[in-house]
C-alpha cells in the first residue's frame, strides 16, 4: 500500500487561517481516493494550520512530531508566499524519513520550474490531476516517475473529476460562521464550481488556467447536497475567480443549479455582468458579490490591463443595489501609474457610489503575473526575492497581516512620480482607518 499525505501550509500571513479552506488539497486527495482502490493507497491531508492552535504564532521546529511518516508527500503551491515554509518542512521530513518522496505543483512551480526541481523529487507544471495519479501508479509499481510532468490545461477539464470531499479535515476546519459574519453568522463553507479566468490583468497571478472551466449543473447540485447532508451548511462562499461568468449562456444554468439548493451564497465576479443575470443571482440566494475594481483611476486600470471602465463599475453598483445584492469593492493601492491624489479620489468614489464594503490590498508584483515578468516596464526598480513577503496581503483583515509591498518604484515614471513604499503604506492605513470607522471592511 502507498501511504500519501497532502500538506496544507500554515498560511502564516492570515490572522485567521481557518476563515478560508484548502480546496486544492482536498480536491487532489479526493481524486486519488476516487481513482485507486482502498487496499492500494491511503490518503490523508496534513493541515499545518492546526499548529497555530497549539502555539503562539508559527513555529515549525519539530514539525515531524506533527507530520507522520508517509511514502509520498504532495504539495500544491498556488501562492509563492508558502514556498519557503514548505522547503523548511521538507528539510525536516527528509532528515526524519529519508525514503519518502516529495512532489509539488502549482503557480509557483509553474513560474520557477528549474529552481523548484532542485528541491522536489518531481514537479508538475500545469494541472496536477493526471500527474499525481501517474506518480502514485509508478511508485506503487516500484517504477521511477518523471522528474518533470508537463500537463496542458486545455486537455484536463475540471468537470471530469469528482468534487472535493471534506472528511480529511476536522469539522471545525470545514464549517464556520465567519464567512458570513455580516449576515447573522450563517453556518457556511467554501466551494469552487469553476476554475480559471480568461482575462489577463497584468497584476494577477491567479488567472491560471487562462481559460474558464465550469463544472456541470449536476455536479454543482451533488456537491451542495453533500455539504448540506454532511455538514448542515446554510451558506456557501464561492472561491471561483468569477463566480458569475459574463456570458449569460454559461452563467444562467450555473446560477439555476445553485438556486435549487435554497442556500445563501456570496462570491467574487467582475463588472460586466448583465442586469438580467444580476436579477437571477439575487433570486438564487446571492447576498453579496465581491468585485475587483482595483483602482478608481481609469489610468491605472488601463495600465494594468483590467479591461474595464469606471462607468462599468458604477453601473454594476447601481444594478446590484437594485436587486438587493450587497457589494464588496476590492481595491489595490500601490499599483503602477497611481495619481498623487489617489487617496482623495478613492474616498470621493466611495462616498458618492456607496459600496457596502471595501476590501483594501497592498500591491504585490507576484510571481506568475505579467508585471513580475516585465517589472521594468512598470517603473519598478526592484522586487524582493524573499517569497515569504509575496502574500499579496497588507492589513487586509487585520493590522497583524503585514506581509506585502516587496518592491520599490523608480523615482520617476512615464506616468508621473510614483509613490514610495512608505507613502503607499500610509495610504493603505489611512483608508483602512476610514473604512473601519464606518464598519465597511471585514
Amino acid at each position: 500500500m502507498c501511504n500519501i499525505t497532502i500538506v496544507v501550509p500554515t498560511w502564516y500571513y492570515f490572522a485567521n487561517p481557518f476563515k478560508l479552506h484548502p480546496l486544492a488539497e482536498l480536491y487532489f486527495a479526493t481524486i486519488l481516493d476516487h481513482h485507486f482502490k482502498d487496499d492500494e493507497i491511503s490518503v490523508s491531508v496534513t493541515d499545518l494550520r492546526e499548529i497555530r492552535k497549539k502555539k503562539d504564532g508559527v513555529n515549525l521546529e519539530g514539525v515531524c512530531s506533527f507530520i507522520p511518516e508517509k511514502d509520498l508527500y504532495l504539495y500544491w503551491i498556488a501562492k509563492s508566499a508558502d514556498y519557503y515554509e514548505i522547503l523548511l518542512v521538507i528539510k525536516q521530513l527528509r532528515d526524519a524519513y529519508p525514503k519518502a518522496k516529495h512532489i509539488a505543483g502549482g503557480v509557483h512551480v509553474d513560474t520557477f520550474p528549474k529552481e523548484s526541481a532542485e528541491h522536489f523529487d518531481s514537479i508538475i507544471t500545469g494541472p496536477g490531476e493526471e500527474a499525481f495519479i501517474d506518480i502514485v501508479k509508478k511508485y506503487s509499481a516500484n517504477k521511477s516517475f518523471e522528474k518533470v510532468y508537463k500537463s496542458n490545461w486545455k486537455e484536463i477539464h475540471y468537470d471530469n473529476y469528482p468534487f472535493a470531499r471534506r472528511h480529511y479535515l476536522s469539522n471545525e476546519a470545514v464549517v464556520n460562521s465567519v464567512l458570513f459574519e455580516k449576515y447573522a453568522g450563517i453556518k457556511a463553507t467554501s466551494a469552487m464550481f469553476s476554475r480559471g479566468c480568461n482575462f489577463k490583468c497584468a497584476y494577477c497571478y491567479v488567472n491560471i488556467p487562462s481559460i474558464v472551466q465550469m463544472r456541470s449543473p449536476s455536479s454543482i447540485k451533488n456537491e451542495i447536497s453533500y455539504l448540506k447532508d454532511e455538514y448542515s451548511i446554510e451558506g456557501i462562499n464561492l472561491r471561483d475567480e468569477m463566480c458569475i461568468p459574463l456570458s449569460p449562456k454559461v452563467s444562467i444554468p450555473y446560477l439555476e443549479a445553485i438556486g435549487t439548493s435554497g442556500l445563501k451564497w456570496r462570491g467574487q465576479t467582475r463588472v460586466g455582468v448583465s442586469e438580467e443575470v444580476l436579477s437571477l443571482a439575487s433570486q438564487t440566494g446571492c447576498l453579496e458579490l465581491s468585485i475587483g475594481v482595483e483602482s478608481v483611476s481609469q489610468q491605472v486600470l488601463d495600465i494594468i490591463n483590467k479591461n474595464q471602465t469606471i462607468d462599468q463599475v458604477k453601473d454594476f453598483l447601481y444594478f446590484s443595489k437594485k436587486y438587493g445584492i450587497k457589494i464588496k469593492m476590492c481595491l489595490i493601492l500601490g499599483l503602477p501609474g497611481e495619481p498623487r491624489d489617489i487617496y482623495k479620489q478613492t474616498i470621493d468614489f466611495i462616498e458618492k457610489h456607496k459600496p457596502d464594503f471595501v476590501n483594501v490590498n497592498g500591491f504585490c508584483p507576484a510571481p506568475g503575473s505579467t508585471i513580475f515578468g516585465k517589472h521594468k516596464d512598470y517603473a519598478i526598480k526592484s522586487i524582493d526575492e524573499d517569497w515569504s513577503k509575496h502574500a499579496h496581503l497588507l492589513y487586509r483583515f487585520s493590522d497583524e497581516e503585514s506581509f506585502g509591498l516587496p518592491f520599490e518604484y523608480e523615482k520617476e515614471s512615464k506616468w508621473g512620480k510614483p509613490f514610495s513604499k512608505v507613502e503607499i503604506i500610509e495610504n493603505i492605513k489611512n483608508l483602512q482607518h476610514y473604512l473601519r470607522k464606518r464598519d465597511m471592511c471585514y
